[in-house]
């Protein structure tokens, strides 16, 4: 299994295999209850982070037969954190969504400045977002897409930096040598994250 870099053409398939992934994943159903509210946000939201991803060409996957059956979204040290003209790009994506996720607007703003105040200042790489699809789990993909940055992160002995709301997660990413830095919860309501480093080997 191996990852590659996704092509423009490839990247709405990688942002859509990133909604499958991500449609039962605890923070999504907190932010999105409704899957009216979820159909219509999550993609958006997804595809700028994609976009973004890709404008670095930090944008990975796995494709097999055509199809993209993963995709991780990084951000290498020079794109982070995200000036405010990315932010206003990527604000764009989910505008014709606003209607049905402004309720979830305060939540899920106050989340991110949490989630960003946590955030290591130290130049690392990031990995924003990495999901597989339902029937390619367990076949290798996810660690497929985070080697190669893992791997240019050594070469440049810098560290790598995740969070996720899912407890099992945790000993996933633990193979590729991550550590709990932290557990919190961004706000009272929010599912409790975990914040991990991965030190260059």
């Amino acid at each position: 299994m191996q990852a590659v870099r996704l092509s423009r053409s490839q990247r709405r398939a990688g942002a859509r295999t990133l909604v499958q992934a991500f449609w039962n994943y605890s923070e999504t159903v907190h932010l999105l209850p409704s899957e009216s509210a979820r159909r219509r946000a999550l993609p958006r939201y997804l595809s700028g982070d994609c976009a973004d991803s890709q404008a670095y060409d930090a944008l990975l996957g796995v494709v097999v037969d055509g199809q993209v059956v993963g995709a991780a979204a990084w951000l290498p040290p020079e794109a982070y954190p995200v000036p405010a003209r990315r932010q206003v790009a990527q604000v764009r994506y989910l505008l014709p969504a606003v209607p049905w996720a402004l309720g979830t607007a305060r939540e899920a703003r106050r989340g991110q400045l949490v989630n960003r105040a946590r955030h290591p200042r130290e130049p690392h790489f990031y990995l924003r977002s990495v999901g597989v699809l339902p029937s390619w789990q367990g076949r290798g993909v996810g660690g497929a897409m985070l080697l190669p940055m893992i791997e240019e992160a050594d070469k440049r002995a810098l560290g790598c930096y995740l969070t996720t709301a899912e407890f099992q997660n945790v000993a996933f990413y633990e193979r590729f040598n991550f550590r709990v830095l932290a557990s919190y919860y961004p706000t009272p309501t929010w599912p409790k994250v975990w914040s991990m480093w991965r030190d260059p080997r």
